[in-house]
């Protein structure tokens, strides 16, 4: 990066843009890092200054720049996937084909990480009314790709918040927060999204945003720094203090309610916590969500070993880089297997669908769930 800003290397060099498209941009080193580098803005300006000035797939630059922040095209899109995942064709292509080897493998690989069911469209009520007595309303951030993939995510994170009487506004207006588009160098497009989300957010009449993917809660954090120097810094900071990750939110505000819940699960269970890097290294969040999980009564929690590092999933990385990926996942599955929980937690999307494939693959009957999947199953206990 300092060599481009210095003009010592080419923009166009192929060894150099190799090298920036293979980082996961995991944000480990921002951790690491004692002068507090924020590393992931800076490669997401260099992926930026290196599309502008390349040739870029017109596949690739749909996706992040068309599909992307479309509802009528994520909604067409989600039809055929529901019907190719209530066939099981995915499975059975699988089983079928060596898909590493396979033709067009960069369509086929996404494939091995649909889930088992993906429903057909459906529109969500803009308000999920509390139960009981109200004490707020909450935003929850119900994501583009995320609603479309694990929609039972936020069926439980609505559940929780309705029960500890919140009424939960899904906010539709937000067609994407501009993640995916930022980190793979689209940066208008992110900023385009980005300022959407701002507007639609700063007219919702609630005290804080929720997240329970942790790149679009990042993401929204991270607003300020996308627009700093601009006339929509204030405005971004506004966002980024009223957001919250649905673990953090909770511990922050609701530990005391939780416990007197008397929380717990149909079977003790141990449950293996394996930590998303954009909650870990993005937030700064390292063990909120196991502590949560701790407070359901008849389970034992601990997290994984290396749990600071990348399952491989880091957005859409699994698909554009698949052998990396694959590598860092059978890396995390054999740290799995020596401990074999009968839950494995995550807190993000699509690190939930890259660990599910991971065990799919081991032939390991573990079941994997966001974190607040499981505290949803222990309120229904009661």
């Amino acid at each position: 990066m300092k060599a481009l800003d210095e003009g010592t290397i080419s923009v166009s060099d192929e060894v150099f843009i190799q090298h920036e498209s293979s980082c996961l941009v995991c944000r480990s080193c921002e951790t690491a890092c004692p002068s507090g580098v924020q590393f992931g803005i800076l490669m997401e300006e260099t992926r930026e200054i290196i599309n502008e000035s390349t040739k870029q797939n017109r596949f690739r630059k749909f996706i992040y720049t068309k599909l992307l922040g479309s509802p009528k095209l994520i909604t067409a899109l989600q039809y055929p996937l529901s019907l190719i995942s209530k066939s099981r064709f995915a499975r059975l292509f699988e089983k079928t084909f060596n898909v590493k080897n396979f033709p067009f493998k960069q369509l086929i690989l996404p494939l091995q990480l649909l889930p088992d069911s993906i429903p057909f469209p459906k529109t969500r009520p803009f308000i999920y009314r509390s139960i009981g007595k109200k004490r707020g309303n909450v935003g929850l951030l119900i994501g583009c790709i995320g609603d479309l993939f694990t929609s039972r995510i936020n069926d439980s994170t609505i559940n929780v918040l309705n029960q500890l009487g919140y009424d939960v506004h899904t906010i539709p207006e937000i067609t994407c927060c501009g993640a995916l588009a930022a980190h793979s160098g689209f940066g208008q497009r992110a900023r385009e999204l980005a300022l959407n989300a701002i507007g639609v957010l700063e007219s919702e009449p609630v005290e804080f945003y929720i997240s329970n993917i942790a790149g679009c809660g990042a993401m929204l954090k991270d607003y300020p720094t996308l627009f700093e120097g601009t006339i929509h810094y204030e405005r971004a900071l506004s966002v980024r203090n009223k957001m919250r990750d649905i673990s953090e939110f909770l511990l922050e505000f609701h530990k005391d309610d939780l416990l007197q819940l008397n929380l717990y699960l149909t079977e003790p269970a141990s449950i293996g916590y394996q930590a998303p890097c954009h909650l870990y290294h993005g937030q700064q969040i390292k063990d909120t969500p196991a502590q949560l999980l701790q407070c359901i009564r008849n389970v034992e929690v601990f997290s994984f070993e290396e749990n600071e590092i990348c399952c491989g999933s880091a957005g859409t990385y699994n698909i554009e880089h698949a052998e990396m990926g694959e590598a860092l996942l059978q890396r995390k599955m054999n740290i799995i297997q020596k401990r074999e929980p009968d839950i494995i937690a995550t807190a993000n999307a699509g690190c939930l669908m890259q660990l599910v494939k991971g065990i799919r693959e081991s032939g390991s009957r573990s079941p994997v769930k966001h974190v607040i999947e499981i505290l949803c199953e222990s309120m229904s206990e009661k």
